[in-house]
């Protein structure tokens, strides 16, 4: 799967769980295929990435540190504290806060197999000085490495037929591995990572997580996927059982 068709996907599917994302658009240049990727700024507002945030509440931080250290839920629900939901974010129910949405940016993440979440993959938006707004998150963005675009036909059809643990074994390997891990712990899944996010949520948030995914179904995934150009058969089946064996998982944690 090319990267720019994974990058539109990922915009789709996250219209489908009504997570605020930037919106994409397949394009090309010189007849090179590519996407365009919304600039989620509003006018004369700043962009300043999750790293530049998370020594606001980590004294120590180190951004290159091999072990993440400090880059967890808990810290970056204390650095989001003081920042509302994405302007604009219809999506969402009255009374939110910045990391119930980012709780959701992470149930996207599992829901897609994006393993990506670093600290520069998410960032904050501060309007100008003096002028209207408040200080929010930014819509989700960059999620091309994510359902599985670098397997080949071949390894999708072997997990179609079921070999090596199938689709199910294949999504539980999709760890957080860019968030903190400490040397001779085990990993946590992607899926284990978004649970950890909705556990410093409110019940409220958890019901809305959890029923946004119930409306994932697999007709409308289908759908999407099907809108892709330049996409195998195999590749098709195989996104769309993706999506639907991660969702079964997250619905599994967030009951």
């Amino acid at each position: 799967m090319r990267e720019d068709i994974a990058e539109k996907l990922g915009c789709e599917l996250a219209r489908l769980l009504g997570v605020p994302a930037a919106r994409v658009e397949l394009a090309a240049r010189d007849l090179a295929p590519g996407a365009l990727v919304e600039d989620a700024r509003l006018p004369g507002w700043e962009l300043q990435l999750g790293q530049v945030l998370m020594p606001e509440v980590v004294s120590d931080y180190e951004p290159d540190n091999s072990e993440q250290v400090g880059y967890n839920v808990q810290n970056i629900h204390r650095a989001l504290q003081r920042f509302t939901v994405p302007p604009e974010a219809t999506t969402l129910p009255a009374g939110f806060t910045a990391f119930d949405t980012f709780a959701g940016y992470l149930i996207f993440d599992a829901l897609i197999a994006h393993g990506d979440r670093h600290d520069r993959n998410w960032a904050v938006m501060v309007p100008p000085p003096g002028g209207p707004g408040r200080d929010s998150l930014c819509p989700s963005f960059d999620h091309a490495a994510s359902l599985g675009f670098t397997l080949t036909d071949t390894k999708r059809a072997e997990l179609l037929s079921g070999e090596n643990g199938g689709i199910a074994g294949w999504a539980l390997k999709g760890r957080a591995r860019r968030f903190e891990h400490r040397v001779g712990t085990p990993w946590r899944t992607l899926v284990d990572l978004a649970s950890d996010a909705v556990a410093l949520c409110s019940p409220e948030t958890r019901d809305h997580w959890r029923d946004r995914l119930m409306s994932v179904e697999c007709g409308s995934v289908d759908d999407v996927v099907a809108s892709a150009p330049d996409l195998s058969d195999i590749a098709r089946r195989f996104t769309v059982e993706l999506v639907m064996v991660n969702r079964g998982r997250l619905l599994d944690v967030l009951s």
